[in-house]
């Protein structure tokens, strides 16, 4: 088990770095994440019988 600690401790690393940098990402990026997020949620979703609203950005500024 001792060989798993140093992969471990890699993955919590990298999972903190991930975290910083979205901590750090500009409010619309954030945004813009979100509505990726549910695009590619909403196919699942569907299939599954729910009803999905994807966000649309106002302003027209999909990228």
């Amino acid at each position: 088990m001792d060989h798993l600690k140093p992969e471990i401790e890699k993955l919590f690393r990298a999972k903190e770095k991930r975290r910083s940098r979205l901590a750090g990402m500009p409010f619309p990026d954030k945004v813009q994440a979100v509505i990726q997020l549910q695009r590619m949620a909403a196919p699942v979703l569907r299939a599954r019988g729910k009803q999905v609203i994807v966000w649309s950005l106002s302003d027209g500024s999909n990228r």
